[in-house]
């Protein structure tokens, strides 16, 4: 019986998820040093800017070449035929829980493999939980290197099909949706953390002149379409985490220290809302001082 190529190294892309990590940190570098530029109240975030343009340009250079050199290295060697080929059945298949955390393995006679979804590696890496083809007693023809699949074949008659993967990757993530729904640490955390947006929002509400100094660095006053956009953004802000905490609340019973354990969940985001919005308070109390001083002087 022959075999179907289901995956091979050739034909997989170079992956550039994390080298692009370090982009976003260049991106957020160059608006600190724009903002530092434009205000000279905050040319203190300027050097801010520049350690994190380099940061983001040393990860992005060192994880793609990394990521980089290491596909290479392995398509090279496919490409020269300098890899290990086994056939045989799966055995011992352990399959990568949805949410990943652990890695997906096998063996083939005395060869074991081992890849994951969430790890950037040139090899197949598709595990069964995310619509990969490997099932136990799956008869395979491997080509390696290194320990990275350079080629996965499988036999003809016992390929799974598109459909078969689907639902099985279907059930798996339905499976930890309902571990999430069940598990009591889950939803602690999740109700305490509507709780804190609903108070959040209603202090942007309460407050909403002194909160649009969150997103407008100027003073006031501002302009009415300015101070209607954001009101409007803070009421529906509102409206909605509350919709949202009502519905989760109303979706299953609970117990009263199922409550108290999601509102101290709760005060960990609103202690870390009320240091930053104090730190920013003073922050704004301060420079305003300093203006006063410096009006006074000329």
């Amino acid at each position: 019986m022959r075999y179907l190529t289901v995956f091979e190294i050739t034909n997989n892309p170079i992956q550039w998820e994390l080298p692009a990590v370090g982009l976003v940190f260049i991106a957020v570098g160059f608006a600190l040093i724009k903002i530092g530029r434009n205000w000279p109240a905050h040319r203190r975030v300027k050097p801010v800017g520049w350690g994190l343009v380099v940061f983001g340009l040393l990860f992005t250079c060192l994880t793609w070449y990394g990521t980089h050199s290491y596909y290479r290295k392995s398509t090279e060697a496919y490409r020269t035929g300098n890899y290990f080929v086994i056939e045989g059945v799966v055995e011992d298949f352990h399959p990568m829980p949805y949410e990943g955390h652990e890695d997906e393995c096998f063996r083939v006679r005395n060869q074991r493999f081992c890849y994951s979804d969430f790890i950037i590696q040139p090899g197949f890496h598709q595990s069964a939980s995310h619509g990969g083809p490997i099932r136990e007693g799956l008869p395979v023809c491997i080509a390696y290197y290194d320990g990275q699949i350079l080629r996965l074949a499988i036999r003809a008659d016992s390929i799974p099909s598109k459909t078969e993967r689907s639902a099985y990757a279907a059930a798996q993530e339905a499976r930890w949706l309902q571990k999430n729904e069940t598990d009591p640490l889950l939803d602690h955390m999740d109700l305490g953390f509507l709780f804190a947006c609903v108070m959040i929002a209603l202090c942007w509400n309460l407050d909403w002149q002194h909160y649009i100094r969150y997103w407008i660095r100027r003073v006031p006053p501002y302009s009415r379409l300015w101070e209607l956009g954001f009101r409007i953004f803070f009421l529906a802000s509102l409206i909605g985490s509350a919709y949202e905490l009502v519905r989760r609340i109303l979706a299953k019973s609970r117990s009263m220290e199922d409550y108290r354990q999601a509102f101290l969940d709760s005060l960990i985001w609103i202690g870390f809302f009320a240091v930053f919005d104090t730190f920013f308070r003073w922050e704004m109390s301060r420079r305003k001082k300093k203006d006063a001083t410096d009006q006074a002087f000329h």
